[in-house]
């Protein structure tokens, strides 16, 4: 695998959203590169705010502090030369994804559950490049 391919890998911080991490890191292992776009869903969004309560602190240090062991946990689990991006509405990782498919990804996977969803489907429909439904084991 040559250096220039280079995988988009969206995810859900749960069990089944966060199937493509497995692809991803296949790709790295192979001597691609990847970004992990990380969705983050209602049941995140709560998961970041019970944080910051039990660790006692203000809402937005909380949930930055959370978001940067987040990251960091993906980007180390996928490896190598790995970016990790936080979406944060439905709009903007739309956004992001028709960004990612027009420029330097050369590949896309995505969870089954997040594909099917109608603010993602005519994009999954429609991009230009490979895409990988993934399924949960």
């Amino acid at each position: 695998m040559s250096n220039t391919e280079h995988l988009l890998a969206v995810i859900e911080p749960n069990e089944a959203g966060e199937v493509s991490l497995d692809i991803a890191t296949d790709h790295v292992s192979r001597g691609g590169t990847a970004t992990v776009l990380v969705l983050l869903d209602e049941q995140a969004r709560d998961d970041l705010r019970r944080f910051a309560d039990s660790e006692d602190l203000p809402l937005h240090n909380g949930q930055a502090i959370a978001l940067d062991r987040l990251v960091d946990s993906y980007t180390t689990r996928v490896g190598g030369e790995t970016n990790t991006i936080v979406a944060e509405s439905a709009g903007s990782a739309r956004e992001l994804l028709e960004v990612a498919a027009t420029s330097r990804a050369t590949s896309m996977v995505i969870p089954q559950h997040v594909a099917a969803r109608r603010s993602l489907r005519r994009l999954v429909s429609t991009t230009t490049i490979p895409l990988h439904i993934a399924t949960a084991a």
